[in-house]
C-alpha cells in the first residue's frame, strides 16, 4: 500500500482532488494562501495544482474521487 498525500475539495462542482507530492522531486507540498509550495526547493503552485515557480514545471496530479451512496468517498491514485 502506497502512501500518497493529497487535498479533498468540496466546492459547487463536487469533490475534487490534487495530489500533493511535488512533480520536481516528489516532496510534499504544503498548503499556503495562494495555493500549496514545496517546503524542498520552493515549486509553487496555484489552488488548482498549476504550476507558479519552479523548479517544478508540471502541475500537480489531479485525482479521480467518486462518492458513494451512502456518501463515502473513495480516492483513486491511479
Amino acid at each position: 500500500l502506497a502512501y500518497i498525500p493529497a487535498v479533498i475539495i468540496h466546492d459547487k462542482d463536487g469533490f475534487q482532488a490534487i495530489s500533493l507530492q511535488c512533480t520536481h522531486l516528489g516532496c510534499t507540498a504544503e498548503l499556503r494562501n495562494f495555493g500549496f509550495e514545496c517546503p524542498c526547493h520552493g515549486s509553487r503552485f496555484d489552488q488548482t495544482g498549476i504550476a507558479l515557480k519552479g523548479p517544478a514545471v508540471a502541475p500537480l496530479k489531479n485525482m479521480r474521487v467518486e462518492q458513494s451512496q451512502d456518501g463515502k468517498l473513495r480516492l483513486f491514485t491511479t
